[in-house]
């Protein structure tokens, strides 16, 4: 059993292989074709094999280079809603609708005074404390403009004395609304300020050259200094013109209107080479000034005095068995000044001023409440010539003269503070003369000489400062004053105590030292 399955197997195997066989041997086998070569231009054999073709060269690699990635450069960093920005304090809104600036001065003083004159009329060596103001300035949205301030290192202004005036802000100083739609171009203010009368009165007392204003301006030309009113002004960017027109109670700093007049004021100015463009005589101004105004028993007149406070015109006239005559202002004044301020290349320069008064008055009884003991007149004219070089830094460390534009936020900056040294020198003359109206009156019957301040007063008075500054919100200055008095009036003919006379020469000499902070 187990032979014949054995054998079965071995038979089945090579039946299966020999029919492999026979089917390879039934495949047709093609006959070998002999090479031949084709003779000249016969046709290619159809049937030859042709060679393979070449291959085509590889594409040319393309190289991508990916595009330089571009980093936003980071966002600028947001100006500060407060701080320093050169030198000026300020505090504003996000989108400058609300702009403040806070500030101040503070000015400390000493005099020392060397004179033959009598004792009881020269003032006494002393420290002072002459300015204390805390003030704000700022801008509600674009064209709206502010100052407020108040002074209390100041007295309250004087009383009128018998005429009925009072005051309305006692210690207010630069307080005003301005409304400046067309930037510095036209500006309308109203409130109390700096009159616009010749350029030193437009010029602040944080930036006087001199530790005060001349007595060409200060004394004899605005002695109030500051009025209450609207007044119209402005400039242009290049600084070719200024001008300036006021209508003024007339009355003096903090005072209402003591009767229905107003007064009228202007001052104006042209920088003629400033047309050129950019030049080192770019800043040379030519101006003027007129005030006129009407008085029906109005304030009384402002006593006249030096820098450092020696008197050269009382407002009273101790004599003629009464108290007190008081002098008030009485009828129309008229007034005008000149002016030329020609600094060169911001190093040196000169300035001129020149005031003209005729100014009517009254002699107020004071026993006899308003009653006129005589009418007076007040005549005559005064100037000053000033030169000075800056040996150290130049004169936009303290910006324009004459002018108190509105303070503006400029692009935010910081600076180191500029230092400034200035030599100034000054000559100035007055020569005024009060007389009575009518001769035979009680007053006009007096001679020059008898009456304080009656007659003819002269002064030529010579400066020399030096200031130094550190930005223009600090500055520390030394003056030294010579005045020289003539004339006939009793202020410059009276005689000391116990039968000693006025020096030969009539001279006074005054020495003033300042520090002082303007924020």
């Amino acid at each position: 059993m187990r032979t014949r399955t054995t054998v079965c197997a071995v038979m089945l195997a090579a039946g299966i292989a020999g029919g492999r066989t026979a089917s390879a041997q039934e495949a047709p086998v093609a006959p070998s074709v002999p090479e031949t070569t084709a003779p000249a231009g016969a046709p290619p054999n159809a049937d030859a094999v042709p060679p393979p073709a070449p291959m085509a060269a590889p594409p040319p690699t393309i190289v991508v280079t990916p595009p330089p990635v571009v980093v936003a450069p980071p966002p600028p960093p947001e100006e500060p809603l407060a701080g320093f920005s050169n030198g000026t304090a300020f505090l504003r809104s996000p989108d400058n609708g609300f702009v403040l600036f806070p500030n101040g001065r503070l000015q400390s003083d000493l005099y020392l005074y060397k004179t033959g004159a009598p004792y009881a009329l020269v003032p006494k060596n002393s420290f002072i404390l002459k300015r204390a103001r805390l003030e704000l300035a700022g801008w509600v949205g674009s064209w709206v403009y502010f100052q407020i301030g108040a002074d209390f290192a100041a007295a309250p202004p004087p009383t009128a004395g018998v005429v009925p005036a009072t005051q309305t802000n006692i210690n207010a100083t630069d307080d005003f609304v301005a409304i400046a739609p067309c930037e510095d171009r036209i500006i309308l203010q109203v409130g109390q300020f700096d009159a616009p009368f010749t350029l030193e009165n437009r010029t602040s007392d944080k930036y006087f050259d001199f530790i005060e204003r001349s007595l060409t301006v200060r004394a004899f030309g605005i002695p109030t200094n500051k009025e209450q009113g609207a007044m119209l002004h402005g400039t242009n960017p290049d600084r070719n013109y200024y001008y300036s027109f006021a209508v003024l109670n007339g009355d003096g700093q903090n005072f209402k209107n003591v009767d229905n007049n107003f007064d009228l004021m202007g001052r104006a100015w042209i920088a003629p080479l400033s047309f050129l463009g950019p030049n080192p005589a770019h800043d040379i101004t030519l101006g003027g000034s007129y005030w006129t105004g009407n008085k029906d028993l109005g304030p009384s007149l402002s006593s006249q005095t030096t820098a450092g406070g020696f008197t050269i015109l009382p407002n009273a006239l101790p004599a003629l068995g009464m108290d007190t005559v008081q002098l008030n202002q009485q009828g129309r004044q008229y007034s005008w000044a000149l002016e030329v301020n020609a600094p060169i290349d911001h190093t040196f320069g000169v300035r001129w001023e020149f005031v003209h008064k005729d100014q009517p008055l009254s002699a107020i009884d004071t026993t006899a409440k308003n009653a006129i003991a005589a009418g007076m007149h007040l005549k005559g004219w005064s100037t000053y010539g000033e030169a000075w070089v800056w040996a150290l830094g130049d004169d936009r460390i303290v910006g324009e003269p004459g002018m108190q534009m509105p303070t503006r936020l400029k692009k935010f900056g910081v600076k180191p503070p500029q230092s400034g040294l200035q030599i100034l020198t000054r000559l100035e003359l007055l020569d005024e003369k009060l007389t009575a109206d009518d001769p035979a009156s009680p007053i006009g019957s007096l001679k020059a000489g008898s009456v304080l301040g009656l007659g003819e007063t002269k002064v030529t008075s010579w400066q020399l400062g030096v200031t130094y500054w550190m930005s223009k919100r600090f500055r520390a200055m030394a003056n030294y004053t010579l005045n020289h008095f003539g004339g006939d009036s009793a202020y410059v003919t009276a005689t000391a105590p116990a039968g000693k006379t006025l020096d030969g020469s009539k001279n006074e000499q005054e020495f003033s030292f300042r520090l002082a902070i303007a924020l």
